[in-house]
Parts: C-alpha cells; structure tokens; sequence
C-alpha cells in the first residue's frame, strides 16, 4: 500500500493506494502540525513495516517529517509540483497540453503546466479561507454547508453595485448585470441585507477575485485551458463566477471530478515515479 497526505491549512487529505491500484480518499481537520505520530495515529490500523510500501507528503510543514518513517522511505513533494501533478492528471488533457491550474483552498495558487513542468506563477490570498473568515463576521457561522444553503437562497445584487447601476451601457464585453462595486450598495443605499444576500455577496466576490486573476494568467502565459482544483469551486456560486469569467474571455474551464485532493494525487503520482512501485490507478 502507498500512501499520501496533503497537509493544507484547513483540512489534511489523505490517500491510500491499494495492492490492485485502487484509491481511497478521507480528510482530517488540520489542528495539529504534522508528525510521525499524527501519521502513525491516521493509520493506525496499519502494520507499517508490512503494510506500507511508500509514503508521499507534500503542503505546509511536511519537512518536518523526516525520511523515513518505521522503515518506510517518506518522499517529500514540492507543493507546487504536486498540485500541478494532480491537476492535469485529473484533467486528462493531452500529456504536451499547455494549461493552468488554479488551486483554490484556503487561499489560491496558480500553477503553469509546459511541457511537464510546473511553475508557480501568480496567486492570492483569497479563497475559501476568506468565505470562512468574512462569514464568521458577518453571519456568525463557519460553516461549509451553512454558506453555501444561504448563499442559494440569497442574491448578490441585493449587496453588489452593477454596471446598469452606476452607468447607462455595457462596457466593452461586460454585460450590463456584470458587478460593479462588490458590497457597493451596502453602502451607497446605506441599507441592511438578509444572512441569505450576505452570503451570495461573499461569496460572488470571492469567486470574482479567483475568476479575475485567474484569467488575466491565463491572457499572459497565452494559456486557453483553466484547470480548478481544489475544496472552494465545490461551492456552486463560485463555479458559476469562474464559468463566467472563462465564457467572457474565450477560456475552456476544466472542473475534473475528485479535484479536492488533487495536490495529495500529485504527491503520490510523483512519489510512486521516484521508485519502483508504479502501477496503474483505477479509477482517476
């Protein structure tokens, strides 16, 4: 068995890659750093020194773990070739396919897949972590599932500002409906919203930030594929924004199934190559 875990700042993915290829995928909250211990007490209904062929670690402070782990040889993966990896992996776009990856978590990462390498190119500190900590002030819950019920049931133009708002056409290819001022009326009608308005508001913005730098990327690498991956594009409203965003300015978005764990997949992808246990998965 091959294993896999993704230490990111809100949820820790784990991986496990049986004898016939097969994978099975849980998560953790994050609420502890990482350590053989944490690891061993993930799997603890594993017998390593027998069980466990290889172990493949990549996100935030996996070098704290050391190289070995009960004689198991721990590969380490850098973040960004593993969230590269993962995604075109998911993708199944053609192996020589140029295209970016956008990973959204807690914030979100923009990684250039050319020619089989990975670059970091551009990113920001906006993502699912920003839903979570403006939902807290503003809605009074963090909760994933809490968000998203009221965010369907709300409309951001109840909070937004729109162009047929503060002028009388459409502006180049935006649509008259296209958000002017995120959180604009709040403030110009000096009025109150509904938990429901709020949380379409937050959330429309969020994905209108991803959906922006994410494309603008995309025009400066000369890139028409847009890979998302990660937890935040589960929320529909923010599919919607980017879906958006990539119909406006001529972009095919790529939504793959499983891309949650997709930096945990590219850890163990490029663990499993590093060594002589490759086999195929079945399934992804």
């Amino acid at each position: 068995m091959i294993l896999a875990l993704d230490f990111g700042i809100t949820i820790t993915d784990i991986l496990r890659k049986s004898e016939k290829g097969g994978l099975e995928h849980t998560m953790l909250p994050s609420d502890q750093r990482p350590s053989k211990n944490f690891i061993k007490g993930v799997f603890s209904d594993l017998d390593f020194s027998k069980e466990v062929e290889l172990i493949a670690l990549t996100g935030g402070h996996h070098n704290l773990i050391g190289n070995v782990l009960d004689k198991v040889p721990v590969i380490h993966v850098n973040e960004v070739d593993a969230i590269g990896k993962g995604g075109f992996h998911l993708s199944k776009l053609e192996p020589n396919k140029q295209a970016l990856i956008v990973n959204s978590g807690s914030g979100t990462a923009c990684i250039l897949a050319k020619e089989g390498k990975f670059l970091h190119c551009s990113g920001t500190g906006v993502g699912g972590g920003t839903v979570l900590g403006l939902s807290k002030l503003l809605l009074g819950t963090t909760n994933p599932q809490e968000i998203q019920d009221l965010a369907k049931k709300g409309d951001a133009k109840e909070t937004d500002l729109i162009l047929e708002d503060v002028v009388s056409s459409s502006i180049g290819l935006l649509p008259p409906n296209t958000t002017a001022v995120n959180f604009g009326k709040i403030a110009k009608e000096n009025k109150d919203a509904s938990r429901e308005d709020l949380a379409a508001g937050i959330v429309n913005l969020v994905g209108q930030t991803i959906a922006r730098i994410a494309t603008s990327v995309a025009i400066a690498f000369e890139v028409s594929d847009i890979i998302v991956v990660g937890r935040t594009p589960t929320f529909s409203a923010l599919r919607k924004s980017l879906e958006e965003a990539a119909m406006l300015t001529n972009f095919t978005p790529h939504f793959p199934k499983n891309a949650e764990f997709a930096p945990a997949l590219g850890a163990l992808l490029i663990a499993e190559k590093k060594t002589p246990l490759n086999k195929n998965l079945t399934g992804f």
